[in-house]
This record gives C-alpha cells, sequence and structure tokens, in this order.
C-alpha cells in the first residue's frame, strides 16, 4: 500500500520534478549571456558609423554601412565633402569595401592615371566598435596593388539627433544662370566636361538642375527637395518656404529643380547638395542624390 501511494505521489509532481526511485533532478538551464554590443558583429552593422580618436569624434570622416544579406554597400565620407559608393565582400573575419566608379573614372583607374579607395571593416566587440583601415587601390601594368595607409582606426555608432547626409551623390547640380537654363548647364558640360564650380557668395544663389520628367516618375506623382549645405540641412533664404522644397513644373518634357534663393555667403569651397524625392499614392521615396562642391568668392 506505501508503494502505490509513493507512485502516485511522484506521478502528481511532475511540475515540481520531484525526485522518486531512481529519476534525477532536472539541471536548470544556462542563462543567456547579454550581447552589450548588438549591433556590432558581422552581421550587424548597418547604420551610421563615425571615427573616434580617443574620446574625440571627427565629422569629416563617417559612413552609413547598407547591407542586405551577404551584400553590402557603404557611403563613405573620407575628409572633406567628397562622398564614395563601395560595394562590399563578406569575408570570414571582415568586409572588403571597394571603390565603384563610373565609365569614365574607372577607365582612368586602369590606365593608372587614379586610384580607388579601399576599407577593410572588422567588427571588434571589445571596444563595442569597428576597426577600419584604409588602402590606396592602384592599377599598374594590369595589375591591382594595395598601398597602405596607416594602421586601423576606431569607428563607433554616429550619434542621435545628429542630422548629416551620408548618401554618395548619383549627379551634378549647376550655380548661377545655369541652374536656370538647361542648355546653358549642357554647354557648361561639353566645355569644361563638368559644371562651373564657380560662383560670387551671397544670400540668394541659384542652384539646381533640370530632369527627364517621365524618367522621374507617374505625372500624378509629386516631387519635392531636401537640401543640404556642407553636409548639413539647409534652407532657402525665404525663411517662409520650409523643407522640403517643392520642384518646379515641366516645359517641355524637362523638369525643373530649382533653389533660386539658396543661402549661401561664405567664401572657400563648400558643398551643395539636392536629395529628389517623389511621393506616389502616399509613398515618398529617393530618386537620386545631386552635388556640386564648389567655391564661392
Amino acid at each position: 500500500m506505501k508503494a502505490s501511494l509513493t507512485a502516485i505521489i511522484c506521478l502528481g509532481s511532475l511540475a515540481a520534478l520531484t525526485a522518486c526511485g531512481d529519476q534525477e533532478p532536472a539541471v536548470p538551464a544556462t542563462p543567456a549571456v547579454e550581447d552589450k554590443c548588438p549591433k556590432v558583429g558581422m552581421d550587424a552593422m548597418t547604420g551610421r558609423w563615425i571615427k573616434v580618436n580617443g574620446k574625440a569624434a571627427d565629422k569629416n570622416f563617417r559612413f552609413e554601412f547598407v547591407q542586405n544579406g551577404n551584400a553590402a554597400e557603404l557611403w563613405y565620407t573620407g575628409g572633406g565633402f567628397t562622398k564614395r559608393r563601395l560595394s562590399g565582400e563578406r569575408r570570414e573575419d571582415d568586409w572588403k569595401f571597394t571603390e565603384v566608379l563610373d565609365a569614365a573614372a574607372e577607365a582612368r583607374f586602369q590606365s593608372g592615371d587614379r586610384s580607388k579607395v579601399r576599407l577593410f571593416v572588422n567588427p571588434y566587440k571589445k571596444q563595442c566598435s569597428l576597426r577600419v583601415t584604409e588602402v590606396e587601390l592602384v592599377s599598374e601594368k594590369g595589375k591591382e596593388r594595395e598601398k597602405p595607409k596607416g594602421t586601423f582606426v576606431e569607428y563607433l555608432e554616429f550619434p542621435e539627433g545628429q542630422d548629416m547626409s551620408f548618401r554618395a551623390c548619383d549627379g551634378p547640380l549647376w550655380l548661377g544662370d545655369a541652374a536656370k537654363d538647361g542648355a546653358l548647364a549642357q554647354k557648361q558640360v561639353n566645355e569644361n566636361g563638368s559644371p562651373d564650380p564657380g560662383h560670387s557668395l551671397g544670400p540668394a544663389i541659384p542652384v539646381g538642375l533640370w530632369t527627364d520628367a517621365a524618367a522621374d516618375g507617374d505625372a500624378a506623382c509629386t516631387f519635392d527637395m531636401d537640401l543640404f549645405f556642407d553636409d548639413r540641412p539647409a534652407r532657402a533664404a525665404d525663411k517662409s518656404v520650409r523643407p522640403p522644397v517643392p520642384a518646379g513644373e515641366v516645359k517641355d518634357g524637362k523638369r525643373s529643380w530649382l533653389v533660386p534663393d539658396w543661402y549661401a555667403p561664405y567664401s572657400g569651397n563648400h558643398h551643395f547638395q539636392i536629395f529628389r524625392n517623389k511621393t506616389c499614392a502616399g509613398k515618398r521615396e529617393l530618386i537620386d542624390v545631386r552635388c556640386l562642391e564648389a567655391v564661392l568668392d
């Protein structure tokens, strides 16, 4: 009678895992180790990063890591205003990113007239950082060679609430009369190979371009611009026009993207950017980014 009572007690105590007879007590599960750097890893580096030296951040060196599975792209600002698009290759312990050039620039690279930027990006959990090594890639007699530019530098997550531009440029902008006249803009390209970067400084500089309206998107969509000056959000001199700035009208199949009074009363080298957007059926998306590094005097 006692033996059968014991069996009943054991069957009724499974939730408590009471040791009965030859049963072994349950082994408690090992608690999961907290990942203190969840955004640092081979599959967890998407987002914006900035170079640091000790406790000081250098906004002139920053990038945005855009990942899609085993494919990745880097939008890299490596000093000054120049932004480069780099294509990534995943390796065992790091990512290798190599600058992507247009056809004309690639031909110059192959002939040895210019170089490319290459970055090696390695996640470093110990410091919750990315270790980035930059080399210069050159082409010599048809073969590529890496030229070291120093040891690695550390990048940390870009601080929230700081709005700066990261995306590499897709095409040019024009200043002055060429921003308002598509024929004059094309003339500058025909004669010089690129827009004229020189202009007098002032509180109302015309900045813009003309595009093929059909290529921009359906005519039923609405079109607007986000403005950046020296990589920071900008506004027209007329402060009543708040961003985003509407695109202009379509004439002869061409759409004007003109800011007639961009406020830029500062001498020296400066960077103009227009992010062209369209909104179709309530969904806003980026068309492309147009840029010009200008010299104002």
